[in-house]
């Protein structure tokens, strides 16, 4: 553009410097030898639907001597994609780049035959990836006379058919939270779902900064493009408040959701307004051979930009972009981005979700929550609390019949999503049951009495035999090794009084734990095979006296029976 060239060419720095610096007057910035351009900062990765920031590429705009510590204002536009977003910017480019004269003059506007700058085209494809940013930033004197570096920053549209809801939520969060004035341009009207994508996007902004304060972001606009009911309410900032207090006014008779929702909106942004733009004519949306050329724009739509950008852009309405209420420079901004990508880059934030995967989630969920209740209702009557001890066997089979009425249940539930989706949930009820099966069998065998007196059983069996050997070992006079056993025999007492002091009153339930532990370590490992194995050799035995019994008993009969005869 003509008047980006307006200066003086240093040629030792070869940079384009300011010819008048007067108040008010835009002084493009610059230590790069090229024209200025669109610098894409945030690249979408499609791979993995990552985002990666241009660390290089963002340090040579915002550590430019001429800014890097001069305080700064970020205007960023956002919304759906192929709704003239970037048709939109380069407007303001014109205007940032043109004289205070003709600024003033209004002709800033016809500077230039074609709209160069950010890239844009017709066409329904996507023609913005990632985050851009004008290379060059404006210096500009606000109101009090503080230079300010002024950004412009373009985003990649939403809801096309390559961004997943996640890439969507990122990108629109990350410009709310890194620009002091929010574009939300929308097409024809400002309609429910509109809202409740504002709504999502910016609560995970806000979950990203990890805030509950009641003013996250700075100021909001809404801009209504194409606009086609003027005698409802007219074009330009007035219309536009009208039509915004319609759309965000709450009432009783509205369903709580929809209270809240506007509830939230208004709780985000520090200023919310409003502008309705008319449609710039035919001629811009339908023909391929539209570059931009104002006498080609409806003259309407020429008036309301005349209306909208100077309004933006005054000095005196430049919003300063604060954080945490300290207006901060370049060079701070840039630690903010890098702090931000880095947020959006880990694994700490919730995955967001469309409202149809949101509610099929629900949805499956709610039939777990029914079918693991449906298992526990059943296990409750055969195994419950007040049931009497179960066989270890007995309780398996039920807990087999009762798990496959509630995996049946949960197929026979009507769920959104689909049977792929359905599976994951599918396996979530399965662990849950395992999980509540393994407490149906702690319940069950704290019923058993030996198992819930296993401990102190065990310990006094251990002291008697342990009492036993250690007179023993006494009478024979081999008092060390008897020792050895005395004081095992005192550990197993201060073990013993330790359980049941820990039962008995709540206290030191560790160290009973650490007693119970080290018994059913013992119990598994070593006493419970010479426990059976003892039990086996002495049934054998009993039953070898039995079988010895019935002999002599057969023997004696033989004997009466041979005495008789004899007589």
């Amino acid at each position: 553009m003509s008047s980006m060239r307006k200066g003086l060419m240093d040629h030792e720095k070869g940079a384009w410097l300011d010819e008048e610096g007067s108040h008010g007057e835009p002084r493009e910035e610059t230590t790069f030898n090229s024209e200025p351009t669109a610098v894409r900062i945030i690249e979408t990765l499609n791979e993995d639907h990552s985002f990666r920031l241009d660390e290089a590429a963002l340090e040579k705009i915002l550590l430019s001597p001429e800014v890097v510590d001069k305080k700064v204002s970020i205007i960023s536009v956002a919304g759906a994609f192929r709704k003239g977003k970037s048709f939109l910017l380069n407007f303001f480019l014109r205007y940032l780049s043109s004289s205070a004269e003709v600024r003033l003059n209004g002709e800033w506007i016809h500077a230039a035959d074609a709209l160069t700058g950010f890239s844009w085209r017709g066409g329904s494809e996507r023609e913005t990836s990632g985050i851009m940013i004008w290379s060059k930033p404006f210096v500009v004197r606000n109101a009090v006379g503080d230079e300010v570096a002024v950004l412009l920053m373009d985003t990649q549209g939403a809801f096309d058919s390559q961004s997943t809801v996640k890439d969507c939520a990122t990108i629109f969060a990350l410009s709310t939270m890194l620009s002091s004035l929010q574009i939300y341009n929308l097409s024809q009207n400002v309609q429910e779902d509109d809202l409740q994508h504002l709504q999502l996007f910016t609560e995970y902004g806000r979950l990203a900064l990890e805030t509950n304060a009641s003013k996250p972001f700075q100021s909001l606009l809404f801009l209504v493009r194409d606009w086609s009911f003027p005698y409802e309410a007219e074009y330009g900032f007035l219309g536009g408040e009208r039509l915004l207090e319609r759309r965000l006014q709450i009432s009783e008779k509205q369903h709580t959701e929809l209270q809240q929702l506007r509830r939230h909106i208004r709780s985000c942004f520090e200023t919310i307004s409003c502008f309705l733009m008319p449609h710039p004519g035919l001629r811009v949306s339908t023909s391929p051979l539209f570059r931009g050329q104002i006498n080609e724009i409806e003259l309407e739509f020429q008036q309301q930009l005349g209306s909208l950008v100077p309004r933006l852009l005054d000095v005196r309405n430049l919003v300063l972009k604060k954080i945490n209420g300290h207006e901060i420079t370049c060079r701070e901004l840039l630690e903010y981005f890098r702090a931000y990508i880095n947020i959006f880059q880990g694994e700490e934030l919730p995955e967001p979700k469309s409202m149809l995967m949101a509610t099929a989630e629900a949805n499956n969920l709610a039939a777990v929550s029914n079918s693991k209740a449906h298992y526990v209702r059943q296990m409750e009557e055969v195994c419950g609390g007040d049931a009497p001890y179960m066989s270890s066997n007995d309780l398996a089979e039920e807990h087999e019949r009762c798990h496959n009425e509630a995996i049946r249940l949960f197929k026979c539930t009507r769920k959104m999503g689909g049977a792929d989706f359905s599976l994951q949930f599918l396996e979530k009820l399965d662990c849950e049951i395992e999980e509540q099966y393994e407490s149906f069998i702690k319940v069950n065998n704290s019923k058993n009495l030996f198992k819930s007196m296993r401990t102190p059983a065990v310990l006094v069996a251990f002291m008697i035999f342990d009492y036993i050997v250690q007179q023993f070992f006494q009478i024979i006079g081999l008092d060390t090794i008897a020792g050895l056993f005395s004081a095992a025999l005192c550990i197993a007492i201060a073990a013993l009084c330790t359980w049941a002091y820990s039962r008995y009153s709540g206290n030191l339930r560790e160290a009973g734990v650490m007693v119970d532990e080290a018994v059913t370590w013992a119990w598994q490992n070593f006493l419970s095979s010479l426990t059976q194995e003892g039990m086996h050799r002495a049934v054998a035995i009993g039953h070898r006296l039995a079988q010895n019994g019935s002999a002599n008993h057969l023997l004696d009969a033989a004997h009466k029976r041979q005495h008789k005869k004899r007589q």
